[in-house]
């Protein structure tokens, strides 16, 4: 044992966190507490107790479902634990117990707290400083529920270094810490590195990443080793850049050649034995065939091109002669309302109607009865004429204006018919117009269509000969060889790093070769025989290791034995392990009877000889279905359930249906 005690650190006289009582209640008061549980420093068994064969039947003959994962579960929801498994251990009891929660009282760097959580999830919880519970529900509290489970944790990861993952730059939280120290039988202690198996850590990269938790939390990640590692990363992320550029150039003519081909074979139609080019004038190529077919869209592109001015034309000329109709229209109009007014003897319209028509003055278009200027028709000017003798200033000349009306009323039939007549004309041409129309824009969509068609051709064939001047040409081979230097300076950079780390790591440190001797110390203590333990932090599989070859067994006892190396490392200033760890039926996975109890008599022997006159700076929380050695059954036990009868179960009673299975 002395080669194993000389080896342990006195650094600390208490664990940076354990609990000392845990109370389960069904109502907030002192009259509905279901369970107290006390706990010690050092290790505590909760023994589920199976009845002797053959006294009892059913549920009640087996230590199964008697609560030993609850209350695990249940302590870790004391630590802030969130996972899918806590969660719904709570759904469950708030189903049964409405108004019920727990109470821990937990030291957090040798300061105790009373922490009261409910199963309603809705409903918040109260953290006092001390270790009193009495009338926690009631009395005033110095933080919520919430608050102290996040100073707990921003407590325990004070002293990690580093904080982060140095290659993805994640966060290292106290959930990865709290998945590693209370190990759950769904991970079956299968491997070191195996934590929350069904639910996963939160980590991101669930093989590469436990190890560097480890390894920070342990303080064996130096400062220097973590931003090399941080250098790897990115110079390896650099060179796989580099080389994907250098392929990309590489590849580059060869796809830019493919894809030219497979476009002018495609528009030409041509063949996949037809070469592109050939030497012979005469000789058929793909050249050769798309020169033809571009000629020929473009003699069409001319065509089109006359088609559509020829549309333009026609459009343009039928709306000049058009807006000349309209204007004889509008007058023919102008000349038959003022004959009706006359007609009607209405002097206010004959007026207002006739002002229209001295705008004939200033009309510039032809007059289609006499064809000539409208400033050279005798018709008009005669008209004007007698509109300026109707807008006599004094209109008290009653004679002249009645006489300008009477004779404009003779024109009524005349100007009626000729506005009709002018009528049907317009409607006509605007009939015209619409065909018209409707061809010019035919014949633009054709043009456009024959300009990509004849557009078409060209470009690709300047886009291959542009190809075949770059490709091996000196300026493509200059950004090749460019980009392949980058990659060789790259490769030089992170091969020196990595030799750094490696010397780095080489250098073992003092508190690698103390864990490595604490190791060493527990299999030679448990394992006699000549077994030796190794511990290397970088094994990102098994970091610690036993000479002995026994199967699935000697894998658990591995994983058991690192933790309760680090555990009993963890006084060290060094180390941010809060020498706490809670490990639910580690017998049931796969190890024989005779080496976990020897397992656990080891860490009762130890505990009691390195510790004689103080308390072990550790608590160590182990659920069990096999009967603990006798020798600890009546100190180290801690909670004994027994499914025979409802007191000797967790809550209890047994809960029906579905839910008993989340309280096994």
């Amino acid at each position: 044992m002395e080669q194993l005690t000389q080896h342990l650190p006195t650094d600390r006289l208490n664990p940076r966190l354990w609990f000392e009582r845990l109370v389960i209640f069904s109502e907030p008061d002192e009259a509905h507490v279901i369970r107290r549980i006390p706990f010690q420093r050092g290790l505590n068994l909760v023994w589920a107790k199976e009845p002797a064969a053959g006294s009892a039947k059913g549920t009640r003959a087996a230590g199964h479902g008697v609560g030993k994962t609850s209350l695990c579960l249940l302590l870790r929801f004391c630590l802030g634990e969130a996972s899918k498994a806590v969660a719904d251990l709570r759904e469950e009891l708030f189903g049964e117990l409405s108004q019920g929660g727990v109470i821990a009282i937990v030291h957090v760097d040798d300061q105790p707290f009373t922490l009261c959580r409910y199963f309603n999830a809705y409903k918040e919880g109260v953290a006092c400083a001390g270790a009193d519970t009495t009338d926690i529900w009631t009395r005033s509290a110095d933080y919520s529920d919430r608050i102290f489970l996040k100073k707990l944790a921003d407590d325990m990861m004070s002293r990690v270094s580093p904080r982060s993952i140095p290659e993805t730059g994640q966060a290292i939280e106290w959930k990865h810490l709290l998945a590693w120290i209370s190990r759950d039988q769904g991970s079956r202690f299968k491997s070191f590195f195996s934590w929350r198996e069904s639910e996963g850590s939160g980590l991101q990269r669930s093989r590469l990443d436990p190890p560097i938790v480890m390894r920070s939390v342990l303080g064996l990640l130096e400062q220097g080793e973590s931003q090399l590692m941080g250098k790897i990363a990115a110079q390896e992320a650099s060179l796989e850049q580099a080389k994907q550029k250098t392929e990309e150039l590489l590849r580059e003519p060869v796809l830019i050649r493919h894809r030219i081909e497979s476009s002018l074979r495609a528009r030409g139609n041509s063949p996949d034995d037809l070469p592109i080019r050939a030497n012979d004038f005469f000789a058929d190529s793909v050249e050769q065939r798309i020169k033809a077919a571009s000629e020929e869209a473009d003699a069409r592109l001319v065509q089109w091109e006359i088609k559509q001015e020829d549309a333009d034309q026609a459009v343009a000329d039928l709306r000049a002669n058009l807006k000349l109709l309209q204007s004889e229209h509008d007058k023919a109009q102008a000349e038959y309302q003022l004959a009706d007014a006359a007609r009607r003897g209405d002097e206010e319209a004959f007026r207002s109607i006739g002002a229209q028509l001295l705008k004939l003055k200033q009309l510039a278009d032809h007059c289609e009865e006499g064809n000539l200027p409208f400033s050279q028709c005798q018709h008009v000017q005669t008209e004007i004429s007698k509109l300026e003798l109707a807008s006599l200033r004094d209109t008290r000349d009653r004679k002249n204006l009645q006489q300008a009306m009477t004779e404009s009323a003779s024109r009524a039939s005349r100007a009626l018919a000729r506005k009709n007549e002018l009528k049907l004309k317009i409607e006509a041409m605007q009939q015209r117009e619409e065909s018209l129309l409707a061809t010019q824009r035919k014949t633009r969509v054709a043009k456009r269509t024959a300009e990509i068609e004849a557009n078409k051709w060209p470009d690709l064939l300047e886009e291959f000969g542009r190809w075949e001047q770059m490709s091996g040409s000196t300026q493509s081979q200059a950004a090749i060889d460019i980009s392949r230097e980058n990659s060789v300076q790259i490769e030089q950079e992170l091969n020196r790093v990595r030799t750094q780390l490696l010397i780095l790591q080489q250098d073992r440190s003092e508190r690698e070769k103390a864990l490595a001797h604490i190791t060493d110390g527990l299999t030679r203590q448990l394992l006699p025989d000549g077994a030796v333990g190794s511990f290397d932090p970088r094994d990102e599989v098994r970091p610690f290791r036993l000479s002995m070859r026994g199967g699935e067994a000697y894998r658990v006892l591995e994983v058991l034995l690192g933790d309760i190396a680090c555990m009993l490392d963890s006084p060290r200033p060094e180390s941010a392990l809060p020498g706490f760890f809670i490990h639910d039926c580690p017998r049931e996975a796969d190890m024989s009877t005779g080496l976990y109890e020897n397992f656990l008599s080891l860490i009762e022997r130890l505990q009691r000889e390195q510790y004689p006159a103080t308390i072990p700076p550790f608590q160590y929380i182990v659920t069990t279905t096999t009967p603990p050695p006798a020798d600890l059954q009546s100190d180290a036990v801690c909670l004994v359930l027994d499914p025979s009868s409802d007191k000797g179960l967790l809550f209890g009673r047994r809960f029906v249906g579905d839910q008993q299975a989340a309280l096994r």
